[in-house]
């Protein structure tokens, strides 16, 4: 059993400093207090912070920073929390909601299973006292520390595919509000119209670590419900997508600085293709690109313009020529670029670049799509037909932070994925953790930006998979009850509550970007 405090080094460039293994709102608030002091320091070696309940994860940069720096800037803030207590900037936020009805399916269940009327179990869900334990999972979902112990009730077996932004469930002994629509397994008792998420202000998220929060109960009559943005117009620049395929998006080499707000650092599976592309048309190596995924569009240029595509062979045709990635091209008008992958080639993504970087506003710094969110790239979401962008991006940021990028691409995907420890590695035996270096795991058709889920040999950790939710990284390989695998692509949520029994090596998290349904996985084990 560990002491604490202790830290734990995730890989070079990211740390684990954890307080606690339980959820105290004392220990939440000291926490607070240490981000805020940190954040005061404008320490130019820190990149992100992700405080959860217990621990905060430091990703830093390793030509600024060392690990034992790290440990030892965030030792002597939990110290001055013991000397002087948990005093931090924190406010309290009263939230309306209609509870029941429409906006709450769930909440007879709740009533059936805890023995008591609907009335009461309202009642007793707004007397609590609520602090935010932490933030993540999606942008702005907040997790509270506080339910009465009489409305615990454990989560869906079954996760809902769609729940309505400004929902407020409960799962297990936690309350907490969904600030964006999205996937989940809470159970849902109402719906609140507060607004919990702006992209365009600072914070972008209405509530933060150590923030008290109240519920109001609020008559139907009174939800007007959250305001939705105008649809996006298509654009009138001159690169025309006449199909969009699977899933193409603008990335860049991510979003930094907001992970603690639940932002997914987001941007390239693959960097080092990305950077590649625009590299070969003197962009800078962190401008805004095409992310072509498996299946790729068709564009049509209609003025003369150059181009590059790196990254796996997705069967690129101009003007019918078959073209091979790796090279840069220009058009004259009317050409037609369009993607028929061969699925006996290597790898999933291509990156297309063209030069002077595609044309759209950076939010929060970057310019990559965040799907979840809907912010970021166009329009903040995957390209549609009928769309037309413009090259020449309106500008950039200053300096891009690119943790453990590859220097060349490498679209392989048959040699071993290079893998440390995780977090939790003392909660898997050592026949587990030999299992996970010696087997072959296949890529399951649950694959996407966010991660992908292994076929294989269980891996099921002593005595349950959950934990107390943590920061988690990119490369993070969790593990379910079941023992299942599901390694994290830059889309993953910020944090997690699932054993982490190994973590892949940043040098090879290009190489995870590549990976397809039906790929075989191998890892080797380095210091």
């Amino acid at each position: 059993m560990n002491s604490f405090p202790h830290s734990i080094d995730i890989i070079p460039g990211a740390l684990l400093f954890v307080v606690s293994d339980a959820m105290d709102v004392e220990i939440t608030r000291r926490i607070a207090r240490i981000v805020d002091e940190i954040d005061g320091l404008q320490h130019a070696g820190i990149i992100e912070i992700i405080p959860s309940y217990g621990s905060i994860l430091v990703v830093y940069d390793i030509s600024i920073l060392s690990g034992p720096q790290v440990t030892c800037l965030l030792s002597e803030g939990w110290e001055r929390t013991v000397q002087t207590g948990a005093v931090t900037n924190t406010v309290t936020v009263t939230i309306d909601v209609v509870y029941g009805e429409t906006f709450g399916d769930d909440l007879a269940n709740v009533s059936a299973n805890t023995g008591r009327s609907i009335d009461e179990v309202i009642t007793l869900h707004v007397s609590g006292q609520y602090t935010v334990g932490a933030v993540g999972f999606s942008p702005g979902f907040t997790y509270l520390i506080g339910l009465p112990p009489g409305l615990a009730i454990p989560r869906r077996s079954t996760p809902r595919l769609r729940v309505p932004a400004g929902s407020v469930g409960i799962g297990g002994d936690q309350t907490g509000v969904y600030a964006l629509e999205s996937s989940g397994g809470w159970t849902l008792i109402g719906r609140s119209p507060t607004r919990l998420f702006d992209p365009t202000a600072d914070p972008p998220v209405r509530l933060r670590l150590g923030d008290s929060v109240e519920f109001r109960q609020v008559d139907s009559a009174d939800f007007g419900g959250i305001e939705q943005p105008e649809p996006m117009p298509q654009g009138d620049g001159p690169i025309e997508i006449v199909a969009p395929g699977l899933q193409t998006t603008v990335q860049d080499l991510g979003r930094y600085g907001v992970a603690r707000y639940g932002f997914a650092t987001d941007g390239a599976a693959d960097r080092a293709s990305l950077a590649s592309a625009n590299r070969m048309l003197g962009n800078p190596i962190g401008a805004a690109a095409l992310e072509v995924a498996y299946h790729g569009p068709t564009l049509r240029f209609q003025r003369r313009m150059g181009f590059a595509i790196v990254g796996a062979d997705l069967g690129a045709r101009l003007n019918g020529r078959l073209i091979s990635p790796g090279r840069g091209f220009e058009t004259m008008p009317g050409a037609v670029l369009e993607f028929n992958a061969n699925r006996n080639t290597s790898g999933a993504r291509a990156y297309l670049a063209v030069k002077g970087g595609f044309d759209v506003p950076l939010v929060m710094g970057s310019a990559s799509t965040n799907l979840i969110a809907k912010v970021g790239g166009w329009h903040g979401r995957a390209l549609m037909r009928g769309d037309r962008l413009s090259p020449g991006q309106l500008e950039l940021p200053a300096s891009m932070f690119t943790p453990g990028m590859s220097k060349s691409t490498d679209v392989t995907t048959d040699k071993p994925f290079r893998v440390v420890a995780g977090p939790q590695r003392d909660r898997f035996d050592d026949a587990t953790w030999d299992r996970l270096l010696q087997s072959e795991f296949t890529v399951s058709d649950d694959v996407n930006r966010v991660g992908m889920r292994l076929l294989g040999p269980s891996l099921a950790p002593r005595a349950g998979a959950d934990t107390l939710s943590e920061g988690i990284v990119t490369g993070s390989i969790q593990v379910t009850g079941e023992g299942q695998a599901i390694v994290m692509l830059p889309g993953h949520a910020t944090i997690g509550g699932y054993t982490k029994i190994a973590t892949v090596i940043a040098g090879d998290w290009d190489r995870l970007g590549q990976l397809s349904p039906g790929d075989v996985v191998r890892f080797t084990g380095v210091d």
